[in-house]
């Protein structure tokens, strides 16, 4: 096992260096450099988020590069004392359009069995501007989230060219031990892994093959450092419309095999309900009842997993 942490600053350089592009196939021969015993594949992307950036003058051109930080010195949290300064200098906020890019590297056996790898891809843009509709914000948190921020957008005008940022590398095996070793952790996704070793989709392939994990880190009540993993599909799993509902028996059967085929893997319905509930849970119940009667097409590990769920369900 190969100890991560001393290799973040090599990926930070290599993420700076190398501009983006299709497929990603730079980056992930020059992360090949920095760690040759892993063979890191591109696995998907998570869009449509955006984060705070800096500040620009009416002509576009820089003023700050952190909007809060500049805000809190250029007025020792008076916002009135800001507005009164630069109110009239027709200054925009920046924004980051953002997007996290997934890769994968197998390290082991099981659905835990893999070193995962997020990079960002950054683009600043024009957001609003600094004060809407000339409106003193109450403080610096109102400044930096103000009412009306998404109606008072301008357009979305780049201010360089997108950038890749390292935000994690996370052996997941070594996640897990930490976290069951840890009180208080959301042991759900370590709940998922395990189904998944325990049901028939570990016998056509790597969990990683079809799923990533979103990793969130953050503070607990007690000030200790926690992760919340919730399972990110790489294919986009359907959701069954209401005409599902009716089906038992043999035409669900058939309905759930035909699904399990178009995802790639088996018990994808299954996966699909903990991630996606919605109808799902209705159809599980249908499933567990024709097996109950005797209509049986889950093979028995597929069923035991099912039955669990039905004695303690849960889902993301």
């Amino acid at each position: 096992m190969i100890d991560m942490q001393p290799r973040t600053k090599s990926l930070e350089r290599i993420c700076r260096m190398v501009p983006p592009g299709v497929h990603h196939v730079s980056l992930v021969e020059a992360v090949s450099t920095i760690l040759p015993d892993y063979t890191f594949r591109y696995r998907t992307t998570r869009s449509d988020w955006h984060r705070i950036g800096g500040v620009v003058d009416a002509g576009f051109n820089r003023v700050a590069m952190n909007l809060r930080q500049w805000a809190e010195d250029a007025c020792d949290h008076d916002v009135f004392a800001l507005y009164e300064k630069f109110g009239a200098e027709g200054y925009f906020t920046t924004r980051f359009d953002g997007q996290t890019h997934y890769f994968v590297a197998p390290n082991g056996d099981g659905a835990a069995g893999f070193v995962q790898l997020e990079v960002e891809e950054l683009t600043e843009v024009v957001d609003h501007p600094l004060f809407i509709d000339d409106q003193v914000p109450d403080d610096i948190e109102d400044l930096l989230d103000p009412a009306g921020a998404f109606a008072a957008r301008v357009e979305a005008r780049p201010l360089g060219a997108a950038k890749y940022d390292f935000r994690s590398i996370t052996d997941i095996g070594e996640l897990v031990a930490k976290q069951v070793a840890s009180e208080g952790s959301d042991l759900r996704y370590i709940r998922f892994l395990e189904e998944w070793d325990k049901s028939s989709a570990a016998s056509k392939g790597r969990f990683c093959d079809h799923f990533v994990l979103k990793l969130l880190s953050f503070m607990d009540r007690f000030g200790e450092r926690k992760i919340e993993a919730t399972p990110l599909p790489i294919k986009s799993l359907p959701v069954p419309g209401p005409v599902v509902l009716a089906l038992s028996g043999p035409e669900l059967g058939h309905y759930l095999h035909d699904y399990d085929r178009k995802a790639g893997f088996p018990m994808a319905w299954y996966f699909a309900m903990l991630t996606e509930k919605k109808v799902w849970p209705q159809i599980a119940m249908t499933v567990y009842a024709d097996h109950r009667d005797d209509f049986r097409y889950l093979p028995e590990k597929d069923l035991a997993v099912l039955e669990h769920w039905i004695r303690y369900p849960y889902s993301f």
